[in-house]
């Protein structure tokens, strides 16, 4: 069924969000009326340390929980590309940097309410550095390595429940077993 957006109200800005208001018309003649998140997007990357990941903890408040996830953020307005912002989230959270990032492709984490697109990267030949957390949360967050296996295993128990983390890591065990 096709719907005809006929107008749209903005009715909140926040620092990294905006929150619209969408009158839409479907195909029917029905009028619809749709809230939507606006965000410029962001980017996860997955440290990969042959047969052993980098995982970050940290507090996420909009669901009031330490969650276990790859390190990610949003892109920043400044930033020339995609990789550009994935490289920086990965030295920012854990002080690694990469020798190669392989692409892992897009998701759109909840396409129900929001424009949201993130792009995941693996990254491997890892050089540990410094951290450089940006934000509160990332200042308290823990840094923790463990076997894919082991990971594989707490998304199948629900420790892990982070939706760019589980896919990213599918993905890219996936893409190991493809090469043999």
């Amino acid at each position: 069924m096709s719907f005809r957006l006929l107008g749209v109200r903005t009715v909140g800005r926040g620092r990294i969000l905006d929150y619209q208001r969408l009158h839409l018309l479907a195909g029917d003649g029905t009028a619809v009326v749709r809230d939507v998140i606006r965000h410029r997007g962001g980017v996860g990357i997955l440290p990969v340390w042959g047969e052993e990941i980098t995982l970050i903890r940290q507090y996420r408040a909009a669901v009031e929980e330490d969650v276990l996830e790859i390190p990610a953020g949003k892109i920043e307005e400044d930033e020339a590309s995609l990789l550009d912002a994935a490289r920086r989230e990965l030295w920012e959270e854990t002080g690694l940097s990469a020798k190669r990032i392989t692409d892992l492709g897009e998701i759109l984490p909840s396409p129900g309410y929001t424009d949201e697109r993130i792009r995941l990267f693996a990254a491997e030949g890892l050089t540990q550095g410094e951290r450089s957390p940006d934000g509160v949360e990332e200042r308290f967050a823990q840094v923790v390595r463990v076997g894919v296996d082991e990971a594989l295993g707490m998304i199948e128990s629900g420790k892990i429940r982070d939706a760019k983390t589980v896919v990213a890591l599918l993905r890219w065990v996936g893409r190991t077993k493809e090469r043999g």
